[in-house]
């Protein structure tokens, strides 16, 4: 390798360290489905009432759990109470089409915060297939730093090299997460696509990445990514959307 690549290395490095972030990649086990107000992939929900579960306006089927976060238990606890992810999974019909479930705020999608309140109630949802429940039973800190898509948001002036990104990806540096993650910065499949606080307009953040079959049995169209944001001026509210290749 030439001092002079070595040296574009260092100075990538050295601006993308500003901008840097930390993640969180969740540690997971198969556990029997029950409904509890734990952080899970799938399963049940915690369910408030015997009608808490979602439902699609598309099929009149329940929507699947696809995330639930309990924010009293996570490695920078900002709230409390549960996030919740919800989407429509049925394909006769496919809802996530009909209702175009890759952009926020779909009628398909159901995103959520509530409060705990008291033991979870049970029901017998409406849905062809609920997904394998997997708890959540720790997270992994790693240093994220931000996608090319944001560099013009950003103000950073900096075009990676080819030789300098194969750097960067043999020494695991300056890297954007591709995986199922809590904060971090996106990683972009197609442009830099946060969605707005629909009453002040106001960019929302990402609060956790989900990626084709990482955690989670479903591919989001040809592999996918999607993202959980939330808006800094209003934690309730919440969008999801997803792109692929």
């Amino acid at each position: 390798m030439s001092s002079n690549i070595e040296k574009l290395f260092s100075e990538t490095i050295a601006v993308l360290e500003k901008y840097k972030r930390k993640a969180y990649i969740p540690k997971t086990k198969e556990v029997s489905s029950q409904f509890s107000a734990k952080s899970k992939f799938g399963g049940f929900p915690y369910l408030r009432t015997s009608t808490d579960w979602p439902v699609c306006p598309n099929c009149k089927k329940n929507m699947q759990l696809f995330l639930q976060l309990n924010l009293n238990d996570l490695p920078e606890k900002k709230s409390n109470g549960l996030v919740q992810l919800f989407y429509c999974t049925t394909i006769d019909p496919h809802c996530e089409s009909d209702l175009d479930a890759f952009f926020p705020f779909s009628k398909s999608v159901e995103c959520r915060k509530i409060d705990i309140s008291a033991d979870p109630i049970k029901t017998e949802p409406e849905i062809d297939e609920v997904f394998q429940e997997k708890e959540i039973i720790g997270w992994i800190e790693k240093d994220d730093y931000p996608h090319s898509e944001e560099f013009e948001l950003l103000g950073i002036d900096l075009e990676i090299e080819e030789e300098v990104y194969t750097l960067m990806e043999e020494r695991n540096i300056g890297l954007t997460i591709q995986d199922d993650k809590l904060f971090g910065w996106p990683y972009w499949v197609q442009s830099n696509e946060y969605p707005n606080d629909r009453k002040t307009n106001k960019q929302m953040e990402l609060l956790f990445q989900l990626e084709s079959e990482d955690n989670l049995p479903y591919m989001f169209g040809d592999a996918g990514i999607g993202h959980l944001t939330q808006s800094p001026d209003n934690e309730n509210e919440l969008g999801f959307g997803w792109a692929c290749a």
